[in-house]
């Protein structure tokens, strides 16, 4: 039996205490950021196995904040020659005792305005204030002090390894590391390096799918006094956020998720900006940097989404489009004048929604006010019209006398599915995350770690595959069967259930799949449908909230519409058992483009 056979028996066995064990996971993970690495199962287990005296698991005797301070007392530092300070230890790990908080937007801001020293000072040692007069005793505040002080040993060490390394800025950079301990960031390379930090950290302690905020808003401040003050040129900035998103772009075998380079760092640009002046769209130099520098780079991580709006200037639409054109498919459009309106709708303060970011999965969310965790399970919209199918008698099937009726079938098994999943997310217990929440506004505010409810806003996101598949199978049965009456429904559902194997239904086969109009086509019966299938979907979910009070916010895709099809049968638009859903809001046909941009509209 093999290292790797070793780690998978253990998935899942429970500890004395009754808790999941994390440790084989973290096994398995490791093993499967090795393969990613080395491309090799063999080499990635040599790997492991003549390492594993290195190999490091924080241990859950201590509360979690002494578990990051430990954590960061093994970490090996790795300095490089030249440029931004930026390294993972693939073994060195943090315990888990619940489900990671992952794929959120932090608010960088608070470090980069802010330091070690003064965070601990206003938020937890105050002569005077919001913090003044706080239990120092409390559990909570425990944690966020040892993990401030891991944080400053971190620090600390990486600059005694700087002084004594060969990297050419060595006495820069050290002084860059030695600010964050008690000075807010200076300058615009300062900057980002503070952010690569603290990005760093995030990682190492298991988060994924970091978004990286908006930082042309971020950085304007740094950028402007550093370009008026003639600290640095246009071109010096440039330079540097080039290589600052190398840097992200590196560890991809570390960071991805699914794929190699899914690693979910989306860099939001732009966007409405609201102050005591009024609203406006927000864009500066360094929008169009960023972008140029993706272009250029030609990296397909991190991904950027520009939000955009009737005052985005046209250069900058034009700049976005032509970057796609080069090849470039990571740039991503958001309609504000669309989503602040609808995250307001939903229940966002609208300063919140106004400075919207966007993280994994292209979800709208806030920035350091959230837990806001998207993708957290995944619906098929397909599998409760064809469990219906696949259950019910040919009786039932033939006292369905139209459409409506039908529709109300699908209804009912819809409602089934989504009380499966809300049993799911209600099931979840949240990971302990004082680090995290050192980012997030109202956790330090209400003395209450994210993973307890701290936050602000406490939604949960879910993602749904097969929309496609299952608008084109009920508009396929509405028109054969109920409006044109060419086939009987337990006819239909005899060749469906055979997977369309038998010569003689090759014909209704080419037909279910050839079917026109279809999903995708700007036809007014095919938008209803969808509409439909999307608003049930609305209605089942919309009195549930979590245990924090947070609702559910659902997205139309996901990318598991390559892993999930085998578990649903053949379905009435012409897929087979096996084969993929058809992914997206697309449309499978030579079609100009814009019908599809309407069809979406």
């Amino acid at each position: 039996m093999g290292l790797f056979d070793n780690i998978k028996s253990f998935t899942g066995r429970k500890s004395k205490e009754g808790s999941v064990n994390s440790r084989p996971v973290i096994y398995s993970s490791t093993f499967n950021k090795l393969n990613r690495r080395f491309g090799n199962r063999e080499k990635a287990t040599s790997y492991l196995a003549s390492n594993m005296h290195n190999f490091y698991i924080s241990s859950s005797k201590f509360n979690k904040g002494i578990q990051i301070k430990n954590l960061f007392r093994k970490v090996e530092i790795d300095i490089p020659k030249e440029g931004f300070i930026y390294f993972l230890d693939e073994l060195k790990n943090l315990n888990f005792d619940g489900k990671i908080i992952n794929g959120i937007s932090p608010d960088y801001s608070k470090f980069l305005h802010s330091s070690v020293y003064a965070y601990n000072e206003f938020y937890f040692h105050p002569k005077a204030g919001r913090g003044f007069a706080r239990d120092l005793s409390s559990e909570f505040i425990k944690n966020q002090l040892d993990a401030l002080d891991g944080i400053e040993l971190f620090i600390y060490r990486i600059v005694k390894k700087l002084r004594n390394s060969n990297h050419k800025d060595r006495a820069k950079f050290a002084r860059y590391f030695e600010n964050m301990i008690d000075a807010p960031a200076e300058h615009f390379e300062e900057a980002l390096q503070r952010i690569l930090f603290y990005n760093q950290i995030l990682w190492q302690t298991g988060h994924s799918s970091i978004s990286l905020g908006r930082l042309d808003k971020m950085l304007e401040d740094y950028y402007f006094d550093d370009l008026n003050s003639g600290f640095i040129t246009q071109e010096e900035v440039y330079e540097l956020i080039k290589s600052f998103l190398k840097i992200l772009h590196s560890y991809q075998w570390y960071k991805s998720d699914a794929f190699i380079g899914d690693t979910g760092q989306v860099i939001v640009l732009g966007g409405k900006y609201e102050d005591e002046y009024g609203e406006y769209y927000f864009y500066n130099d360094l929008t169009y940097m960023f972008i140029r520098a993706i272009d250029e780079l030609k990296l397909y991580e991190p991904k950027v989404v520009l939000r955009i709006s009737n005052e985005t200037p046209r250069d900058l639409i034009e700049l976005a489009l032509e970057t796609i054109n080069n090849g470039i498919s990571n740039i991503l459009f958001s309609n504000d004048e669309i989503v602040i309106d609808k995250m307001v709708e939903f229940g966002y303060e609208k300063g919140d929604a106004a400075n919207y970011s966007v993280s994994k999965y292209y979800c709208p969310s806030t920035v350091g006010k959230g837990l806001e965790q998207n993708n957290m399970v995944c619906i098929s919209f397909l599998k409760p019209l064809n469990e219906f199918f696949d259950n019910e008698t040919p009786q039932v099937l033939d006292m369905l006398d139209n459409y409506g009726e039908l529709f109300n079938s699908y209804k009912y098994y819809l409602k089934k599915e989504v009380e499966s999943v809300i049993e799911t997310l209600d099931d979840v217990v949240w990971n302990e995350d004082p680090l995290l929440s050192l980012f997030i506004d109202d956790c330090n505010d209400n003395q209450m770690d994210i993973s307890k409810g701290g936050a602000k806003y406490n939604h949960y996101g879910i993602t749904t595959i097969a929309l496609e598949n299952t608008v084109n199978s009920l508009y396929n049965i509405k028109k054969l069967v109920f409006d044109d009456k060419k086939y009987k429904l337990t006819d239909l559902n005899k060749m469906r259930r055979n997977n369309f194997k038998k010569d003689k239904y090759q014909d209704v086969y080419n037909i279910l799949r050839d079917m026109k109009p279809c999903f995708g086509m700007d036809d007014r019966e095919i938008i209803n449908i969808t509409n439909d299938v999307i608003q049930l979907l609305e209605d089942c979910l919309k009195e549930y909230t979590n245990e924090f009070g947070g609702k559910i916010k659902f997205g139309l895709t996901n990318s598991s519409y390559m892993f999930l099809d085998d578990e649903i049968s053949a379905s009435f638009d012409g897929r087979k058992v096996v084969e993929p859903f058809n992914p997206y809001i697309s449309l499978d046909t030579d079609k100009d483009f814009t019908e599809v941009l309407r069809f979406a509209s």
